[in-house]
């Protein structure tokens, strides 16, 4: 009986409770930021005053290419 009551009863009123409760942080409404995150950021770190990406945009990198002609084989 304690069996069925740890994992079958408590999972499923924990999860019933967890699509209840609301976020303790309002969201932004601000594109880029999907959860507030920059708004939590701002209040413990201080605002930059920038606004959130609209979209992500991948560094332009180059890749990296090893010369591996000088090391020797292991003996």
């Amino acid at each position: 009986m304690v069996a069925v009551l740890l994992f079958v009863v408590l999972p499923v009123i924990l999860i019933v409770l967890a699509w209840r409760i609301k976020p303790l942080v309002p969201q932004d409404g601000r594109p880029g930021d999907a959860v507030g995150g920059s708004l939590v950021a701002s209040g413990m770190f201080g605002s930059h005053g920038l606004e959130a990406d609209p979209r992500s945009v991948p560094e332009d990198t180059e890749t990296v290419r090893f010369d591996l002609t000088d090391v020797k084989a292991r003996e």
